[in-house]
């Protein structure tokens, strides 16, 4: 495996604040300093977990997974959900959005061996996410969710069944 997932701590803005966007990638995703803002007051911290991606020593991502009472209203108590997955434009189109969903459901039947599904919500507008989404073997689960910019797609990746 090229990637690898790390576990950071909420107070680790400064560690992935290098990870900018293209300009129609960034009304899609929270913006990095205030999600660490949001990580340090959360009232369930240890149920929100942030992750780097990294490649050869170098972090060219960035994830939350969210789990229990820190999931949001959308999602059922089996799920765990993915959130704000970003990989910085310099290291975009080499597969490790793709790569990082299998680190995560790998991290989940390891750490979370009765959680039998990932989950996160796309905006609908965001096509080429979604379709990358799809790609990596989630699915569309017909459920739909107002999202903070609008209308969201719920998709789902079965755990085990990699």
């Amino acid at each position: 495996m090229r990637a690898t997932l790390k576990t950071v701590s909420h107070f680790d803005y400064a560690m992935v604040a290098h990870l900018k966007l293209e300009r129609e990638q960034e009304q899609f995703v929270e913006r990095l300093d205030l999600l660490f803002s949001e990580l340090r007051n959360s009232s369930h911290p240890e149920l929100v977990h942030p992750f780097a991606i990294v490649v050869r020593d170098e972090i060219v991502g960035f994830f939350v997974l969210r789990e229990k009472g820190a999931l949001p209203e959308w999602a059922p108590p089996d799920a765990i959900t993915l959130h704000s997955l970003r990989v910085g434009r310099l290291y975009q189109n080499n597969g490790y959005g793709k790569e990082t969903i299998g680190l995560v459901a790998q991290w989940i039947s390891i750490n979370r061996p009765c959680i039998t599904r990932l989950m996160l919500g796309v905006n609908v507008r965001n096509v080429a996410a979604r379709n990358a989404y799809l790609k990596s073997g989630f699915q569309d689960t017909g459920a739909a969710h107002c999202g903070p910019i609008g209308p969201q797609n719920i998709l789902e990746y079965k755990i085990g069944l990699e």
